[in-house]
């Protein structure tokens, strides 16, 4: 009678994964109690043989091993006799023996911005961790902000060593500098440059770009920009541009004599170069107020028309009016004071 050929051993007790065409699979030195079978033919004898570890107890078509500490590949066979006295091929399989651990946490290299720190975990389960041979880093996390190579060795339950390296690089976060807070007058421009190391930027103008102008008459109180590189690394930086005080930009005179002499007749206002109100502050609004409070004069934007002294047509008595000057320039800033009808 034909023996049936027996094609592999089968295992039956759980274990590590097969790897290698000829290594049925990969277990721990010192493993115990792994259990390993083949297809059972009724009336069969079978013997066994096993290398580097020790059959601690078998049942027909069925064993137990108890591997030794050594580490190697070693061989597993057996032969099937059936009840015709009939000895069948030998079967053999390899198992290996490792003190090794199918260990690899971390990818290659692990990126971090420059003032971040970065928590390495090796993982929980192992009985022992070892970080860079520092016998003071010997939990399961370590934690750095410093460019370099890591490596890590742990131990699992069975006395299995496992390790693995990675680099760690940081990247630079760039350079942002506004400059310092600032004055602006209306006539005024201020360039803020973020700095040519970003990719992207964005400034709180919603604007994408390095650079960005601003005139005084139209500039933000608080401007910030956020930048980024290549890598995801950011800064920011802010500047606060207050407005220049107008009343330093102009020339207001607190008396005019409004009497037909061709001389002094209207109240003529200028900046401090010399122009008249129109000139610089386009927009600009003067208001006249008497000592009750009613309005006797209000300009057309730019005040291109000086006040003559007149209400209505009808010439003012001699006293002192309250003015305001809003420029209208951006700044929400009034100048106000008094000024004197002399006749």
């Amino acid at each position: 009678m034909i023996l049936r050929y027996l094609a592999i051993l089968l295992l039956i007790s759980s274990g590590i994964a097969a790897h290698g065409q000829d290594v049925l699979h990969t277990v721990g030195a010192g493993s115990s109690g792994l259990r390993y079978g083949v297809d059972e033919t009724p009336g069969s004898f079978y013997q066994w043989w096993v290398e580097g570890g020790e059959i601690v107890s078998s049942s027909k078509n069925q064993i137990e091993i108890d591997w030794g500490v050594t580490p190697g590949i070693y061989e597993i066979k057996v032969v099937e006799t059936n009840i015709y006295g009939c000895e069948g091929d030998t079967v053999y399989t390899y198992v290996e023996v490792t003190d090794r651990l199918d260990y690899d946490p971390f990818p290659d290299v692990i990126e971090i911005c420059e003032g971040e720190t970065h928590i390495f975990d090796a993982g929980e389960g192992y009985v022992s961790y070892l970080w860079n041979d520092d016998p003071d880093q010997v939990n399961q996390t370590f934690a750095t902000g410093e460019a370099g190579t890591y490596w890590l060795q742990v131990v699992d339950e069975d006395g299995l060593v496992g390790s693995d390296t990675v680099d760690l690089v940081v990247n630079p976060v760039p350079e942002v500098d506004l400059g310092a807070d600032t004055v602006l007058c209306p006539d005024e421009t201020i360039l803020l440059d973020a700095g040519d190391q970003g990719e992207i930027y964005n400034w709180s103008t919603g604007d994408v770009s390095q650079t960005l102008l601003f005139f005084g008459n139209d500039a933000p109180e608080l401007v910030w920009v956020d930048v980024s590189t290549a890598e995801g690394c950011s800064a920011s930086d802010s500047i606060f541009i207050d407005l220049c005080d107008p009343e330093m930009k102009l020339d207001v005179p607190n008396v005019f004599t409004p009497n037909d002499d061709g001389f002094n007749d209207t109240w003529i206002i200028r900046d401090e170069e010399g122009s008249e109100l129109s000139v610089e502050y386009p927009k600009a609004v003067v208001e006249v107020f008497n000592r009750w409070g009613e309005k006797v004069f209000s300009s057309q934007p730019g005040y291109s028309e000086p006040w003559d002294g007149t209400y209505r047509g009808r010439p003012l008595p001699m006293d002192s009016y309250h003015y305001v000057i809003r420029l209208n320039d951006g700044s929400q800033t009034e100048v106000s004071g008094t000024v004197t009808i002399v006749r």
